[in-house]
């Protein structure tokens, strides 16, 4: 009775299942007639376009890249005075780019905004101008990222989060829905409220990651030093100079990241003493 059915329908709708078997099922590239794509935009293998996407300027999308429906990719820079697009969108590999998400094209002929591999953009989520993502990216519903923003590796920003523009967000932490940073968040942590604050290690995402838990608990406690007993980063480095805890990799990471931020770090927790 199902084939049946879906024989009729498919009669009655020629296109309907060559869409859903194209975009869905098939390993070649493909295109959706109701999209736009510009002259100078270049689909590597398997990328699939679904309809009323509009993908302009100097952009090229990877191997095995979804776009859903909706999507507008390489429109200029939304900054009051920027009328064309500028630079170049890479968007990496086995990326999806979810239903009426925006990427935004560069300010400068020179610039550049990067989608990195594995990324999962949901809908509505806004990826303004000169953002960098790096590999395994999560950016769930509504998120808002302004220009220059710089995401790393296996970074979550959850539901209606924002970040302002030229923050960076460190690897394996996430800001929680519906809070906002202005500040750089360093790695392997979370952050919640708006301004963001500091409420503990990303436990789920170390874990799944195969972090060891001597490197877990190691994180454990330099957080603290640094959040909750509000040491100076000079304090903290004269401490651990000379024991295990200075010769972790991962701690480490987390004090270079704090060295070198340029938006600075807030010391603000939710953790109360």
């Amino acid at each position: 009775m199902l084939n049946t059915n879906s024989t009729k329908a498919s009669k009655k709708h020629p296109t309907l299942f060559s869409f859903e078997d194209q975009f869905f099922n098939s390993n070649k590239t493909y295109v959706h007639p109701s999209s736009v794509v510009g002259q100078n935009v270049i689909l590597e293998k398997n990328v699939k376009v679904g309809p009323f996407c509009s993908i302009v300027g100097n952009v090229k999308i990877k191997e095995n890249t979804v776009i859903y429906p909706n999507v507008s990719i390489g429109f200029p820079a939304q900054n009051i005075g920027t009328n064309k697009y500028f630079g170049t969108i890479e968007i990496g590999n086995n990326c999806h780019i979810r239903e009426f998400a925006t990427i935004g094209a560069s300010m400068f002929e020179n610039g550049k905004t990067v989608i990195g591999n594995n990324c999962y953009i949901m809908s509505y989520t806004h990826v303004a101008h000169d953002v960098i993502l790096e590999e395994n990216v999560t950016l769930i519903n509504n998120v808002n990222l302004a220009g220059h923003v710089y995401v790393e590796r296996n970074a979550m920003l959850m539901a209606s989060s924002a970040v302002h523009q030229f923050c960076r967000i460190g690897k394996y932490s996430a800001l929680v829905p519906f809070s906002a940073t202005r500040q750089d968040l360093p790695p392997f942590c979370v952050f919640d409220k708006t301004p963001s604050k500091f409420v503990s290690l990303h436990l789920i995402s170390l874990k799944r990651a195969g972090f060891e838990t001597k490197t877990i608990e190691s994180l454990k406690k330099i957080t603290k030093m640094f959040y909750q007993d509000k040491l100076l980063l000079s304090q903290i480095k004269t401490i651990i100079k000379n024991n295990e805890l200075g010769k972790n990799k991962s701690v480490q990471e987390f004090i270079n990241f704090i060295e070198n931020s340029k938006r600075g770090v807030s010391k603000k927790t939710v953790i109360q003493k």
